[in-house]
């Protein structure tokens, strides 16, 4: 009786393994997407975990090729062109995009925000379409529609944005990636942290935060539970710390604990 019982749990085990997705983290080897590429191999439910990187050695450096379950995929870069991206794109159920722009010489901020954030998640849009990935997980920013909800004049906008207009081109490639047809979730965080999380996770719909800071360690962990809770398809989430907002939490948003059941989270 036991050894039936043993081998029902095996079988059902089995199954899950094989309807789990297969999913490509691009942006593997910045601050967040290196988090997110071990939380999903913490997680142990994807089928498959491919670091996305433009450099393999730098991935190998940052050791993610030792953690369980990872392999990584070289010359994964945003600003490479549809083609490319699409052949990389190839077998994967679930694209979790972890890049960003980083600034660097101001005379050429811009162009560097638009390659990356703009034509770069537009280009990985195209390619998800072509290449038939179920979702992408695209991490932004709050107050990239600034202007849309009237924060423009904001000192979160105006000083982010002075980084190579960022906030715009962001805008730009959410915009398209949400009129691709790819199946997508977007996630907002407020201003990134390298600590520990500390305070609850607050959680809001799109355009509501306008200051607040939190945890990339955090904001990997909604990025992963986004990836596999069929809830998220088709939405924005802006995220951040409470206690981290100028002027108190944002009226109206879910606050959760930190080791609250990541499935309230998209409920």
């Amino acid at each position: 009786r036991a050894d039936i019982v043993a081998l029902a749990a095996l079988d059902r085990s089995t199954a899950r393994a094989a309807d789990a997705p297969r999913v490509l983290v691009v942006g593997a080897t910045g601050q967040t997407g290196a988090l997110v590429v071990r939380e999903l191999s913490r997680a142990g439910r994807a089928r498959a975990i491919v670091a996305g990187a433009r450099s393999a050695a730098k991935a190998t450096k940052l050791g993610l090729d030792a953690l369980p379950g990872v392999e990584i995929l070289d010359g994964v870069d945003v600003t490479r062109g549809v083609d490319a991206l699409a052949l990389a794109f190839e077998g994967f159920d679930v694209v979790v995009v972890a890049t960003g722009f980083v600034p660097g010489n101001p005379l050429k901020m811009n162009a560097a925000a638009r390659a990356v954030d703009n034509e770069g998640v537009c280009a990985v849009a195209d390619a998800a379409k072509r290449a038939n990935v179920k979702r992408v997980v695209l991490i932004s920013s709050i107050l990239t529609n600034g202007p849309g909800f009237g924060a423009q004049d904001t000192a979160g906008y105006k000083i982010t944005n002075a980084f190579g207009r960022v906030l715009e081109e962001k805008l730009v490639g959410e915009n398209h990636l949400r009129a691709s047809g790819v199946p997508w979730t977007i996630v907002r965080p407020a201003g990134l942290k390298t600590d520990a999380p500390k305070n609850p996770l607050v959680v809001t719909g799109e355009d509501v935060m306008t200051s607040g800071e939190i945890s990339r360690e955090l904001v990997a962990r909604v990025m992963v539970e986004a990836a596999f809770d069929a809830r998220a398809e088709g939405k924005v989430y802006e995220i951040a710390e409470s206690g981290s907002f100028v002027g108190g939490d944002p009226a109206g948003a879910k606050t959760f604990a930190l080791d609250s059941d990541p499935a309230s989270w998209f409920a």
